[in-house]
């Protein structure tokens, strides 16, 4: 490995795994934001129709999740742990049971295309975008989402700048690909889908290619019979666990905000609501960057029981945070309309967007600490517990605010119910975190 996960000083440690962590992720945000700047260009009618198909991608992100996130902690504990070989079994059946997946979850969604879509609540003006989009978007991820999965365990061996690069790369190409498909070629939304799914394969290519020819990597891809395959698998999925119920359960309430903001609203506030989620995963990635350096240092300095090494990376990863996500709160806070007309030029979205988001993403400073937290119960191993802090943000809060708030206050009450259920979500695992601290002052004692 070129970085000692073990012996490094931790603040260069943090920080030269986070920073082309977020680096990485920054470029895969921007390009979000700049696929969907394009696809408002069309129309906003093509924009919602992002926004109203979220939910079957989030969907097949919890499988890619369950399966990439619990295969990259579990080999940062076996590389803690000096088991070598095991992490790179581990490694192999990430590969293996992604691919299974992609094509039974692509040929269900296609046999029961239309039942799906109508589920969605979509409306005839937006069905025809809905439709050609995200078909060509699941078809495509059976070769273009196996690279975002083993990406995950690329930071997991230490290797967070060739991570870093690909991603980088892969963004810019995106970029780059959607005005010439979408305008130049006239394709419309078929032509977002076909820039991100090339990109997307681009991504998938390039790591399988690392992992398999490059010496210096410490574990390497092959082609191989595991033993005790079932045992590691049960593993690698109990800690990608958490991941997946945070998804499914993000898809729900996906689904349940898209059918209130249609009821109490128009398809123009599903828009909003999309150019909102785009601004905020701006910000997540930038947090999930830190997470993935801290739980890449966590999980191997658990494995090897050096649990100052954790609790001193645990607390600079959440003083980081912090100061990040209040930083780009406060941009969101005194310049809205400006991040919004990236998106748009219809005035009445603007106005739409630029007053929910006040609303909507309120709790923005002390979201950070949470996703810090909740990623860090998982990756040591506390899976229970990671599920808990993720279900309070993503289900067990918004749920019934929005049931009692959005007859009441309308659109309104939606975007109240979502800064409700961050900010609950956030102190409690403030709390959790607080008296894992002094667990770890315990264990260090041992």
């Amino acid at each position: 490995m070129k970085l000692n996960l073990g012996t490094e000083k931790i603040s260069k440690l943090l920080w030269q795994l986070s920073i082309p962590a977020i680096l990485g992720m920054l470029s895969s945000a921007i390009f979000n934001i700049v696929d969907r700047i394009f696809v408002g260009k069309i129309s906003s009618y093509a924009l919602t129709a992002v926004g109203i198909t979220m939910p079957i991608q989030i969907i097949q992100m919890a499988f890619i999740l369950l399966i990439g996130i619990g295969t990259s902690s579990l080999i940062s504990i076996k590389l803690g742990q000096g088991k070598t070989e095991e992490a790179e079994d581990i490694l192999y059946l990430a590969l293996k049971y992604i691919l299974i997946f992609l094509i039974a979850f692509s040929v269900l969604f296609m046999i029961f295309l239309n039942p799906i879509l109508r589920i969605l609540s979509i409306s005839e003006e937006v069905l025809p975008y809905a439709k050609e989009y995200i078909v060509i978007i699941i078809l495509g991820s059976i070769i273009g989402i196996p690279g975002y999965c083993l990406n995950n365990s690329l930071r997991s061996i230490g290797q967070a700048k060739v991570s870093m690069k690909i991603i980088v790369i892969t963004s810019i190409m995106n970029i780059i690909l959607d005005p010439i498909f979408i305008f130049v070629l006239n394709l419309g939304i078929a032509g977002a889908a076909i820039a991100t799914v090339i990109s997307q394969v681009t991504l998938t290519v390039y790591v399988i290619y690392v992992f398999l020819r490059r010496p210096d990597f410490i574990i390497h891809l092959k082609l191989r019979k595991v033993e005790d395959e079932l045992y590691l698998l049960k593993e690698c999925l109990k800690m990608g666990q958490p991941s997946f119920y945070i998804q499914i359960l993000a898809a729900i309430v996906n689904l349940y905000m898209n059918h209130n903001l249609l009821k109490f609203g128009t398809d123009l506030d599903i828009a909003a609501v999309t150019i909102m989620s785009s601004i905020h995963s701006f910000y997540h990635m930038v947090i999930v960057g830190i997470v993935q350096g801290n739980n890449s240092i966590c999980g191997y300095n658990w494995g090897a029981k050096q649990y100052d090494r954790v609790g001193k990376s645990l607390e600079l990863a959440l003083f980081s945070s912090f100061l990040i996500s209040l930083g780009l709160y406060l941009l969101v806070l005194l310049y809205p309309q400006l991040l919004v007309t990236m998106f748009s030029d219809d005035p009445l979205l603007i106005e739409i967007t630029s007053t929910g988001m006040k609303f909507y993403l309120s709790m923005l400073p002390i979201l950070g600490l949470q996703t810090v937290s909740s990623q860090y119960f998982q990756v040591v191993g506390k899976a229970k517990l990671s599920s808990i802090l993720a279900f309070l943000r993503y289900g067990i809060i918004i749920i019934p605010a929005i049931y009692l708030l959005a007859p009441v206050l309308g659109v309104n009450g939606i975007y109240i119910s979502n800064a409700l259920s961050d900010g609950v979500a956030s102190v409690v695992a403030i709390v959790y975190i607080w008296f894992e601290f002094r667990k770890l002052k315990s264990l260090e004692q041992i």
